[in-house]
């Protein structure tokens, strides 16, 4: 057999010998001459031929590049009908191995390997199309001598695309429902003997739809139930031992976030790799008590001379509040921070809510206050980690219930919006739709779930929310008309977007007005650079006319715009008025990581070097887990007046790290991979 290996895959591949049967296939431990590594061969066995057989299938998997994935150096199809892949040999054992030997985990080694497996399953479904693995379970999770995961073994892999997919097999504990619901014609294929509990399974999992990346999310729970216990999950159409039947150790949160990913239903699961990765990284956020101590600091630490501020605060509240109840305390805090809200002293404001938190830290009035102006300072998401773990209890001392379902409806409003500014649609619609069930008559949260709809590809929900906005008594034509501009959009039609958009920008709404502009001008930036000119005159007059407090998103698109027609132009002024926008928002304490970069980048334009890496390394500082900081702090030290090679290398290895888990995709690191090649 090795012989007849070496002579399918050429005399490159020496020393091949057999190591074990896999799930879908024989392996072969091998080394390969050209590049001076071992290998592992992976030979697909004969009933899962013509699965494999997608040339383009064999090109995603082969362009894998994750610290938690081997490498796979090819797949070749061979004359005899099976599939070989030809990946990194990785030392160490399985997961099953692993634990089979040492016993269940402890929950932080379980959290450790669980927030790798979400990083790198995250980047497989961010690949175009989607690479679900659709068989992640303990024996495909290597754990290196370095105690990291490797996730291997592909060849059951699918490409999430829109016809119906199948799953090529399902082991028992890890496959979810819907890997056991097959096509007639499947079935028919299956040995007699197994048809008749399969027909019970796929009968049971009728309801559970086609494989989707959710699939893959299933799995992590499972194996992460695997790693606590020690004992495989049941099956997932039949009893399933709950895991507070088990005497171990382990937080209610993340119990939460296991029981979550291994919903029977996917649409129940976590929307996304990342999204659960997000749960696991805020788990202890869950805990009250650290959750009121994170939100104290957080909040303090964003003021003005926080310090000093806190120390006058307290000896006011020493004096002031000598004798009252907390009650009375906390609404007095509410009424002050109220008054600082209305003049715009948002830092000062939010000082006052820190203290009504730690007066009373299941209140809901602080926290809808403290939401409303982290949206406003362009926080989203400190917001969204404030807000996302929160749950309210109705106190009839405090709230009637009627304001009590406002304020809910407001919080998940306000989440839900913050959640649409970071793109992240999925979990606006989610949040959305719970502001429209708590005040079903409030036009606004009905309008702005009909768009985000429209953002999340769902068109027909978001004609029907927009159908039923049309009919509410006291809606808006403004709103009506926002919405028709917002669904031309999605739907790709500019042209009849901007006609409609460009009848709100002099609205007497000044928020309506503010979005319109700002949508009318992403209009002009999808028709083209010709259009540029348009969109920053359109950019201009929102400026004159819209007051200060809705102009932050405007001059943030105004100043990329002027960078982009900087670049087109090759007029350096458009930078000087970029950085004008940029430092007028700096003075209002708006200071995002887009900020920060596109102050960086007008600096760079204007061959203000010094002053552009003192710039980046604030982004690395304030920004130390996201790569584009590291991206630009590299391509300045690859900048003639900056040239350090060492530096550029050490910041290129920084990003190249954060790059790897993030499942995006961006132009300017690869960018800098090309020149880091050249410097090579």
């Amino acid at each position: 057999m090795p012989e007849a290996i070496v002579s399918i895959l050429g005399a490159d591949y020496e020393s091949v010998e057999p190591m074990r049967l896999g799930g879908t296939g024989e392996l072969f431990w091998a080394h390969k001459r050209g590049l001076d590594v071992d290998v592992v061969i992976k030979r697909c066995q004969t009933r899962y031929r013509g699965y494999m057989d997608d040339t383009r299938e064999a090109r995603i998997l082969k362009n894998l590049r994750h610290q938690y994935l081997p490498r796979i150096y090819d797949v070749i199809y061979a004359p005899d009908g099976f599939a070989y892949t030809v990946m990194d040999y990785i030392l160490g054992c399985n997961l099953e191995e692993y634990v089979r030997h040492y016993g269940a985990l402890p929950q932080k080694q379980t959290v450790k390997w669980l927030r790798q497996l979400c990083q790198v399953t995250a980047y497989l479904h961010s690949q175009k199309p989607p690479v679900i693995h659709c068989d992640l379970k303990p024996q495909n999770i290597m754990i290196t001598p370095e105690g990291d995961i490797c996730v291997i073994d592909f060849n059951t892999s699918l490409l999430y695309e829109n016809q119906e997919m199948q799953a090529l097999g399902a082991t028992c504990g890890y496959a979810a429902p819907e890997q056991y619901h097959l096509s007639g014609a499947a079935l028919q294929r299956l040995p007699q003997p197994e048809r008749e509990k399969w027909n019970r399974w796929n009968k049971a999992a009728s309801h559970c739809g086609k494989v989707t990346e959710r699939t893959d999310l299933y799995a992590i729970g499972a194996i992460a139930y695997f790693m606590m216990t020690g004992y495989t999950p049941g099956h997932c159409l039949e009893e399933i031992i709950p895991l507070n039947r088990y005497r171990i150790q382990m937080g209610d949160s993340l119990r939460a976030v296991i029981e979550k990913a291994m919903q029977k239903e996917p649409q129940h699961r976590f929307s996304s790799a990342k999204t659960m990765l997000t749960a696991l990284e805020n788990l202890k956020k869950t805990d009250r008590r650290y959750r009121t101590w994170r939100i104290h600091c957080q909040l303090t630490s964003i003021a003005l001379s926080a310090l000093m501020l806190l120390s006058v605060f307290s000896i006011w509240m020493g004096r002031e509040f000598q004798g009252r109840d907390q009650q009375t305390q906390y609404q007095t805090l509410i009424t002050e921070a109220d008054s600082l809200i209305e003049s715009q002293q948002y830092e000062k404001s939010l000082v006052i809510l820190s203290q009504a938190i730690s007066l009373n830290d299941v209140g809901i009035e602080a926290y809808s206050r403290t939401a409303k102006i982290l949206y406003r300072l362009g926080r989203y998401s400190d917001c969204i980690a404030m807000l996302s773990e929160l749950t309210f209890v109705e106190d009839d001392s405090a709230l009637s219930q009627e304001k009590f379902e406002f304020t809910q409806a407001e919080l998940n409003y306000v989440l839900g919006s913050c959640y649409y500014q970071i793109k992240d649609y999925g979990n606006a619609v989610r949040c959305l739709e719970l502001a429209v069930w708590f005040a079903p008559e409030e036009p606004l949260y009905c309008r702005d779930l009909a768009i985000a709809q429209a953002q999340n590809s769902d068109m027909e929900g978001a004609r029907e929310t927009y159908a039923a906005l049309k009919k509410q008594n006291h809606v808006n034509p403004n709103d009506v008309l926002l919405v028709q501009g917002e669904l031309d959009y999605a739907s790709g039609d500019y042209a009849a977007a901007l006609k409609s958009l460009l009848q709100l920008t002099g609205a007497a709404d000044e928020d309506l007005s503010a979005r319109s502009y700002l949508l009318a001008a992403q209009c002009y930036q999808r028709l083209g650079n010709d259009d540029l000119p348009k969109e920053i005159a359109l950019l201009e007059e929102a400026c004159a006319v819209l007051p200060v407090s809705s102009l932050d998103q405007v001059r943030q698109q105004l100043a990329d715009a002027y960078l982009r027609y900087g670049t087109q132009s090759g007029d350096a002024t458009c930078y000087t008025k970029a950085l004008e926008q940029l430092d007028g928002l700096a003075d209002q304490q708006v200071v995002t990581l887009t900020v920060l970069l596109d102050r960086e980048l007008a600096l760079q334009h204007l061959n203000r070097y010094p002053e552009a890496l003192k710039a980046t390394q604030t982004v690395v500082e304030q920004y130390p887990n996201d790569y584009r900081g590291y991206v630009r702090l590299a391509l300045l030290y690859l900048s003639k007046p900056l040239y350090d090679a060492d530096a550029a290398q050490s910041a290129y290895a920084q990003a190249s790290t954060l790059y790897a888990g993030s499942g995006e995709q961006s132009s300017e690191f690869v960018y800098l991979e090309s020149l880091m090649g050249g410097q090579g």
